[in-house]
C-alpha cells in the first residue's frame, strides 16, 4: 500500500495584524465648554448687528450721480434722505427703490458703499424715444413704454394716438410696436425722424428730410434698421421716395409713385 507522507505541504501563513493597544478615545466637550461656546457665538452675533446698525457706520456722505433730467433735484433729494437713515453694513435696497418709484424718469439705481460713512448712488434714467400726439395734449414715452410726463418733447418722433394714454405705460399693441421701431433706430438715423405710423402693410417711419422707410410687420426690426442705414448711405439711393426693408436681406427703394408696386421687394432692389 503506499505510505502517506509524514506531513502535509503547509499553505502560506498569515500573520494577524497587531492592533495598537491604546486607541484614541474621542473625548465629549464638557458642558461647561459648549455653553461657554454658544455664549460666545452670541456675543458675537449680537455685537455684529450692534454694530450693523450703529452711528459708528451711519451713512453720513451721499454721492448721487446720474439724475440730469426733468426732477433731477427732487430724485437727488429723495435718495440721499433715505439713504442717511442707513448704515454702510446694512443698506436697504427697497427703501431706496420705493424712494425714487414717483419719478418714472428712473429706471434703476448702482448702490455701492465706502466704509464707514460713504454711500454712492448712480440713477440710470429712462430716454425718451417718442412724443405720444392725442387731442388731449402730448406727452413722452421711453424706449420701454413708460409715460414720462411732464418731459419735453421738443424734437422727438411723433407717434399719434386717438386720446392720451392713462396708465403708466403704452399697452396698445400698435402703439407699442412703433415706440420699439423708434427705441431701436441707429442714433444717426433717430435724430431725423419725424414720425412713424402704422397701416395695413406695417410700420412706416417718416424722415424730417428723406424718403420713407417702410418695415413691414414688427419683425426682426434690428435688422431692417441696419438694412435701412445702409441703403441711406448708398449713393445710387440718394433721391428715392422710399425704402423698403421689409425683408432687411433684400432692401427695395424707388420712387414714392412705385410704393404701391413695392409689394415685391425684389423689384428696384439695392444692395
Amino acid at each position: 500500500m503506499p505510505s502517506w507522507p509524514n506531513a502535509l505541504p503547509r499553505g502560506p501563513r498569515f500573520t494577524a495584524i497587531a492592533r495598537p493597544r491604546h486607541l484614541p478615545r474621542f473625548r465629549r466637550p464638557s458642558l461647561t465648554l459648549i455653553v461657554a461656546l454658544l455664549v460666545t457665538a452670541a456675543l458675537l452675533s449680537g455685537g455684529w448687528v450692534w454694530l450693523r446698525d450703529s452711528s459708528l457706520v451711519a451713512v453720513q456722505n451721499v454721492a448721487v450721480s446720474g439724475a440730469t433730467g426733468l426732477g433731477a433735484p427732487a430724485v437727488r433729494s429723495a435718495l440721499t434722505g433715505t439713504a442717511q437713515q442707513m448704515t454702510t453694513l446694512h443698506v436697504d435696497r427697497a427703501a431706496l427703490d420705493d424712494a425714487v418709484a414717483r419719478f418714472p424718469l428712473v429706471k434703476s439705481l448702482t448702490v455701492t458703499t465706502k466704509f464707514p460713512h460713504g454711500m454712492t448712488i448712480e440713477v440710470h434714467e429712462r430716454q425718451p424715444v417718442a412724443a405720444l400726439t392725442a387731442p388731449g395734449g402730448t406727452v413722452a414715452v421711453a424706449s420701454d413704454g413708460v409715460i414720462l410726463s411732464g418731459i419735453p418733447t421738443s424734437g422727438l418722433p411723433a407717434v399719434s394716438a386717438t386720446s392720451l394714454v392713462s396708465g403708466p405705460r403704452v399697452v396698445d399693441p400698435t402703439m407699442a410696436s412703433e415706440v420699439a421701431l423708434l427705441a431701436l433706430a441707429p442714433k444717426e438715423i433717430f435724430t431725423r425722424i419725424a414720425g412713424v405710423s402704422s397701416a395695413a402693410d406695417g410700420l412706416t417711419v417718416t424722415l424730417r428730410s428723406g424718403p420713407l422707410l417702410r418695415f413691414g410687420d414688427g419683425e426682426r426690426l434690428r435688422a431692417k434698421w441696419v438694412a435701412a442705414n445702409r441703403v441711406l448711405a448708398d449713393p445710387q439711393a440718394a433721391g428715392a421716395g422710399y425704402i423698403d426693408v421689409s425683408i432687411p436681406e433684400r432692401p427695395a427703394s424707388g420712387p414714392l409713385a412705385a410704393a404701391s408696386s413695392a409689394a415685391d421687394p425684389s423689384q428696384t432692389a439695392t444692395q
